[in-house]
């Protein structure tokens, strides 16, 4: 699968906001999903959380992973807030039939070019459990490299990866 394959879509707060009023998702702007939690409450919550917080909605919402050529939404992902002194966190998943196929590698590559290309923005982090080293793998084909652990009271053993901007920004 070619990483130009997946595109992301942006969704909108009214979209989340039908997210948590427990409206399945089975398709977005046309395009059906894998799944029908392909964007956990969890994450919607947080979205609506950060954006009525007064945060620009850029960094709150969520993204589905959309496989263009396939016509299908097989993933998403998201930023964990605004970025704080120039680093932005990141969250992904994709649906069970579609793991270990690229869709995560290729959507983190989307979030991470996001991330780099809105501005504000020199570092992108993720935490995955030591426990999965398939999320491991698509960080480590994204060019982020691990800096430490922490142990998470809900999650358990974390590894806490990082990926630095390669381009500067002139002064």
């Amino acid at each position: 699968m070619e990483q130009g394959d997946i595109v992301l879509i942006r969704l909108t707060p009214r979209e989340v906001q039908d997210i948590l009023s427990g409206i399945p998702m089975r398709e977005c702007r046309g395009y059906p999903c894998a799944a029908g939690n392909l964007v956990p409450g969890v994450v919607a919550c947080c979205a609506m959380e950060g954006y009525h917080a007064g945060q620009d909605w850029f960094w709150c919402a969520p993204r589905l992973f959309c496989h263009t050529s396939q016509r299908l939404i097989v993933g998403s992902g998201c930023f964990k807030g605004s970025p704080v002194c120039g680093i932005v966190e990141i969250g992904y998943g994709v649906a069970g039939a579609y793991e270990g196929k690229g869709y995560a590698s290729a959507g983190v590559a989307r979030l991470v070019e996001e991330a780099f290309t809105h501005g504000g923005v020199d570092a992108v982090i993720a935490e995955t459990s030591v426990h999965n080293p398939a999320s491991q793998r698509v960080l480590e084909k994204n060019g982020f490299h691990r800096f430490g652990q922490r142990d998470d009271r809900e999650d358990g053993l974390l590894a806490q990866w990082r990926r630095d901007c390669t381009v500067k920004h002139a002064p």
